[in-house]
């Protein structure tokens, strides 16, 4: 299978995942079969060049947004994502944990800032109140 291009540019993560949700919705029955196992073939060959921290924040945004907050599979889901961001070659330790729960300030309103493991484009924090909105590009020394 082939890399799904727009023009000559490589089309994002984001933007096969969405086409993939249009096609699984179609009301025409080989668009939702056809074009669903098409696009996801795709997205299994982009998912597959990613790294576990770029899975973990697929994870987080996508899927964890779906879940209930009171389901075991939100617990779970998250616990996984809190694996997939950790170091390389271990398990996951009470300093991760406690790193990951001590959050910059934003610079811009106090609020926290939440590290975002970028897919089609750099690292960065960006601000955890919706309102404001700043994105700051991450460091290593800010991660």
């Amino acid at each position: 299978m082939h890399d799904y291009y727009s023009g000559e540019e490589e089309i994002s993560v984001e933007s096969l995942i969405e086409e993939q949700r249009r096609l699984a919705r179609s009301k025409s029955p080989c668009e939702r079969v056809v074009g669903s196992l098409y696009m996801s073939g795709i997205l299994k060959e982009r998912l597959a060049r990613l790294t576990d921290k770029q899975i973990g924040q697929l994870v987080f945004d996508f899927v964890d947004e779906q879940l209930g907050v009171f389901d075991p599979e939100t617990t779970i889901c998250r616990h996984a994502t809190l694996r997939l961001f950790r170091s390389s070659g271990g398990h996951l330790t009470v300093k991760d944990i406690e790193r990951e729960e001590q959050r910059p300030a934003c610079p811009k309103c106090g609020s926290e800032m939440i590290r975002h493991f970028g897919i089609d484009e750099p690292d960065f924090l960006k601000c955890a109140l919706l309102d404001c909105g700043l994105r700051i590009q991450a460091t290593k020394l800010t991660l």
